[in-house]
């Protein structure tokens, strides 16, 4: 077959152009539709970029709010913890308390030499019995001391026998006074504190002192035991003629009164009839003081 050229006809050169600019029309058009997703997934990474700063905002306050809603937990807990140690402070405390009133003083001695964890244990309890009381006596007596030493002619030291002393606390804020004061102080066991040096472990009713060589006795919250009276004789044993002793307690235990039976001679009858009698357990204290022990009472709060 022969094939030949013939030339287009200007309405179908024309018709070709429209066809080609449609053509180049719809080329652009695809093109453009094909760069337009490279773009979108531009700001979508952006917008994830975005979130993604955002979720780690977000997760910071979140673990911030963990963390203080955590020690918000702990310290409720700790809280918890501490009153319950408190609780069975107190309760030990009050269990030793009670053997050291029902006791003779040299059973109390024997127990906590052999048992020195005890010592610390009623103190702990003790210390937090004294943090709700309007006065520490401890105080008070130091004060006492300081202001005798400074209106006094005394020419040295003033020596005090601190019978009961605890935790030391008298020597230790005597002592800051340097030599105004020398301070010997008694107990049961010595204090695992920075006063334990200061403290003679012994029986309250045997001290290791001199006859008439101190000035002033102290008994602090400390008249604990059956034999309460022979601390009283102890005391009085090695005060200087004219020398001092200074008591604080607690007033329950001599609030109330005490039956005491006196015997009455009657008309009907020889034999003696017993007929009771009412006295305070102060008026009772201070007459075995005054009249037993051989002290004077010279002032009362």
């Amino acid at each position: 077959a022969i094939l030949r050229m013939t030339p287009w006809s200007k309405s179908k050169k024309k018709r070709m152009r429209k066809l080609k600019a449609k053509q180049q029309v719809s080329s652009s058009s695809a093109s453009a539709s094909t760069s337009k997703p490279t773009m979108m997934s531009a700001v979508s990474s952006a917008e994830n970029q975005s979130s993604v700063v955002i979720a780690a905002a977000m997760n910071t306050v979140t673990e911030h709010g963990k963390n203080e809603s955590e020690n918000e937990n702990l310290k409720k807990h700790n809280q918890l913890i501490e009153s319950f140690k408190n609780r069975l402070s107190g309760g030990r405390f009050r269990e030793l308390n009670e053997l050291l009133y029902t006791a003779e003083s040299q059973v109390s001695f024997s127990k906590f030499t052999s048992e020195p964890e005890l010592f610390e244990q009623y103190h702990k309890g003790f210390r937090n019995q004294i943090q709700s009381w309007p006065v520490n006596p401890i105080d008070v007596i130091c004060k006492w001391l300081i202001k005798l030493r400074s209106n006094s002619a005394f020419d040295t030291s003033i020596t005090v026998a601190d019978f009961g002393c605890g935790d030391a606390k008298l020597a230790q804020q005597l002592l800051s006074h340097g030599e105004r004061f020398k301070v010997h102080s008694f107990d049961l066991v010595a204090p695992s504190n920075e006063n334990h040096d200061l403290v003679t472990p012994c029986d309250m009713s045997n001290v290791p002192l001199k006859n008439n060589s101190f000035d002033i006795a102290v008994f602090s919250l400390a008249l604990m035991g059956t034999n309460i009276a022979d601390f009283l004789r102890e005391a009085h044993r090695v005060l200087r003629v004219g020398g001092s002793i200074k008591i604080a307690e607690v007033r329950s235990r001599f609030e109330g009164t005490r039956d005491i039976p006196e015997d009455e001679n009657t008309s009907t009858s020889k034999k003696k009839k017993k007929k009771e009698k009412k006295i305070s357990l102060l008026e009772e204290f201070i007459d075995i003081m005054t009249e037993k022990l051989g002290f004077e009472l010279v002032h009362m709060d």
